[in-house]
């Protein structure tokens, strides 16, 4: 199932790069992780391990990732795997006219026999999904405006 999302941020590429790739600060905009660690942290970042727990609805799932692509300022992409799924994540930033377009590309695969009824319930996890991205991202926002 893949997703994309894009805002336009009143801030620079590189006040929006520290809200992403800072664990302590993407925590403040992402309600549903409640702990990040890092794990393994390389030169350049692209093979950096990490862990995180994300909460909702009273459930708590750990999610193992890994940095798969990293261009300071530009590019964050993640793999991560769950006992429930495994998601690709991209973020890119591009500055337009003095601020800074950010596009989350995300490619969400269910394991088991979730993987069925994603078929059947894709169009309410999406509705859902677009609810909570709407409120990230405005939160996202907000922050990176008042760092400018």
């Amino acid at each position: 199932m893949k997703l994309t999302y894009t805002i336009d941020i009143n801030s620079t590429p590189e006040i929006v790069f520290s809200w992403l790739g800072t664990p302590e600060r993407a925590m403040m905009w992402q309600t549903s992780v409640s702990k990040t660690e890092i794990l393994h942290e390389t030169p350049n970042m692209i093979g950096t391990t990490f862990r995180e727990v994300v909460e909702e609805n009273g459930r708590r799932v750990e999610m193992n990732g890994v940095v798969t692509d990293y261009r300071k300022d530009q590019v964050l992409a993640m793999h991560l795997d769950s006992k429930y799924n495994n998601v690709d994540v991209e973020y890119r930033l591009e500055e337009i006219g003095g601020r800074t377009r950010l596009t989350m590309i995300s490619n969400i695969r269910l394991r088991s026999f979730l993987r069925v009824l994603s078929i059947i319930l894709w169009p309410a996890f999406k509705k859902k999904l677009l609810g909570q991205l709407n409120r990230e991202y405005a939160s996202l926002k907000e922050l990176c405006e008042r760092d400018t």
